[in-house]
């Protein structure tokens, strides 16, 4: 493994936070994929595992996020102003993200303990949206996150002064042209 470098930054250690940020979401589509396939009675424990895994997956996603972020100046000088303003999608998404999985694994999990049929489970219209609601969800949420955490490695996570320019860059690029600015 490389030592971090002068700026903070071990690309190894990003590597592997990054493949197992890979594995994770793997493991929570494979979750998702066949959680509600299984009704059958001798099939309670792994429902109560199927339960339980993409929440803690979920969590999980999150602080591999947190792993990666952790090593970027904004971390590193306590700049929690300019963190939540560049990454406070990730905490939204992530925050509803939660929300739908838990609306759709909440009543599998209920209607698993109480022995209920797959058809009177399935012939409720709300169960119907929230399934595909979580899946699609899931999907979107899990692409999303994995470019999210992959765009860590730009040089200006690491570097102040880059940090700086591009900001710069972009607040010009949002003022109308011909506007005249209040500090002129």
């Amino acid at each position: 493994m490389a030592l971090a470098g002068p700026d903070g930054v071990a690309p190894d250690r990003f590597a592997i936070k990054l493949n197992v940020l890979l594995v994770v979401v793997l493991l929570d589509c494979l979750c998702g994929g066949f959680a509600d396939h299984l009704w059958d009675p001798s099939h309670l424990n792994l429902n109560i595992v199927l339960f339980v895994v993409p929440i803690l997956l979920h969590l999980l996603m999150l602080l591999i996020f947190f792993l990666l972020v952790g090593h970027t100046f904004l971390l590193k000088y306590g700049l929690l102003l300019e963190m939540w303003s560049e990454f406070k999608g990730v905490f939204i998404f992530s925050f509803l993200r939660f929300c739908v999985l838990l609306g759709a694994r909440v009543p599998r999990f209920v209607a698993a303990m109480h022995g209920w049929k797959p058809a009177e489970f399935w012939d409720n219209q709300l169960f119907h949206m929230l399934f595909f609601l979580n899946n699609i969800t899931t999907v979107v949420y899990d692409a999303w996150l994995l470019r999210k955490c992959h765009s860590l490695a730009r040089v200006r996570f690491y570097k102040p002064q880059l940090w700086q320019k591009q900001k710069r860059q972009t607040s010009s690029r949002t003022t109308a042209p011909g506007a005249s600015s209040v500090l002129s």
